[in-house]
């Protein structure tokens, strides 16, 4: 789709983290689909909050935030967002139709400052002032994406009139407790043919880190029942709960993609006793919650592993982000992934071991590992493997292994006791 030339281009999976919804395993409820609804009229700005402590629910991401705005602009009307960049790893803010699929984007760093602003993620002296952190960008309908001017389509090709959704994306905060970043919301308002404008306060709490999933939660909720049985993610290559492989997924559909992640995927199953085992190496990201710039030269912006569960509203059980990821002396990672009775007792950080909980037990568990925005010269993000291509072989060192192994033997010997058999991963 043209308007997206201007974002990396490659495919993702996200439903504000998870591209696709899934064709559930037979744990998951398959209800039957339902014909495709409008969003109802919200009164407020931003009303669904997607975190795992408000709205958990399509595999999103446990560092991030997810912000959702649904619009509807008729011909000659726009949609303004008036906004401060916030003290985090990464923002975006991204358009789509009502079917999911994404119609416009910008990544912060192509989002120009207001007059007399900076943009800190664009530019080495930007300062810390909040107060000279600000932008405005204009959505529209049918207006082709283009560099500059911080204008969005609203609409795909040249409509001049459309409902959709506008999705803000908040990654890795520098204060952890504050999910905006330390910034107020952007502050929306929508200027109509005739010149007045309306604007639209915010929803009530919907900058905070718990509370309500907000009035538009409801719908959404119906939206990933109604799409689950309908295809999209049919899998992980060929790997299985019994035979775990890291791969990417066989198919992907739009349902509000983050352009700027892509995404490796495996299924997993639980056994009394059994740990899973996720090795590699790790690419290298700006420690931004450290005060590291995200300007420092790093191959990617962000990476994790997450654990998620396959089943109807498909949470998030727990990430492993980059930065709460142990590793050893040759910036390789070990990460455990079990029910916290079969935690060994050295899977610790001490240890150079990150572990994260399985979560439910009686649900067949998906593993995703996403990079993020990586450096055009860094070979080892998942963006790089082509469909049909095998991923170990694409990405080297940085390609994830995964093993089973048991909470025993882990004890015993260590990560080096249960290194993976497969010497390659599973291929498309």
């Amino acid at each position: 789709m043209h308007s997206l030339k201007r974002t990396l281009g490659a495919p993702a999976l996200a439903v504000l983290g998870f591209l696709t919804m899934a064709t559930a395993p037979a744990d998951a409820a398959t209800p039957a689909r339902t014909a495709r609804a409008a969003p109802p009229p919200v009164s407020c700005g931003w009303p669904a909050v997607v975190r795992p402590s408000r709205l958990n629910f399509a595999f999103p991401e446990t560092n991030a935030t997810y912000w959702m705005m649904p619009y509807r602009l008729a011909a000659g009307e726009r949609l303004t967002v008036q906004g401060t960049y916030p003290a985090a790893r990464f923002t975006s803010l991204t358009s789509y139709d009502l079917k999911g699929a994404p119609v416009d984007s910008l990544a912060d760093r192509q989002i120009s400052p207001a007059p007399g602003s900076r943009n800190p993620f664009a530019e080495a002296h930007a300062g810390t002032d909040a107060a000279r952190h600000r932008y405005s960008v204009t959505v529209k309908p049918g207006v082709p994406a283009g560099p500059g001017g911080n204008t969005m389509a609203a609409t795909t090709g040249s409509a001049a009139s459309g409902s959709g959704f506008l999705v803000l994306r908040i990654y890795v905060p520098d204060n952890a407790a504050d999910p905006t970043g330390g910034v107020p919301l952007p502050a929306l308002s929508v200027r109509h043919k005739d010149g007045s404008t309306s604007s639209v306060g915010t929803c009530a709490g919907a900058g905070s880190a718990k509370g309500s999933a907000g009035p538009l939660a409801g719908f959404l909720r119906q939206r990933v029942q109604e799409d689950a049985a309908a295809g999209g993610f049919e899998g992980c290559g060929r790997s299985t709960a019994k035979s775990p492989g890291f791969a990417l997924p066989d198919k992907t559909a739009g349902y509000f993609p983050n352009p700027y992640n892509k995404y490796l995927c495996t299924p997993v199953g639980h056994e009394p006793g059994r740990i899973a085992v996720i090795r590699g190496k790790a690419p290298t990201f700006p420690h931004t919650s450290d005060g590291q710039s995200v300007l420092t030269r790093t191959q990617v912006r962000y990476w994790s592993l997450c654990q998620n569960q396959w089943r109807l509203p498909y949470p998030a059980t727990s990430c492993a982000g980059d930065f709460q990821t142990a590793l050893d002396k040759d910036g390789r990672y070990t990460i455990v992934v079990s029910d916290p009775k079969d935690r060994p007792a050295n899977a610790t950080t001490e240890n150079r071991v990150t572990w994260i909980p399985w979560g439910p037990t009686d649900v067949t568990g998906i593993l995703l590992f996403r990079t993020m925005l990586p450096a055009k010269d860094f070979d080892g993000a998942v963006q790089n493997v082509r469909e049909g291509q095998n991923p170990a072989k694409a990405m080297g060192d940085y390609f994830p292994v995964i093993s089973y192994c048991t909470k025993d033997l882990f004890a015993k010997g260590g990560t080096g006791a249960c290194a993976a058999t497969a010497e390659v991963g599973h291929s498309g």
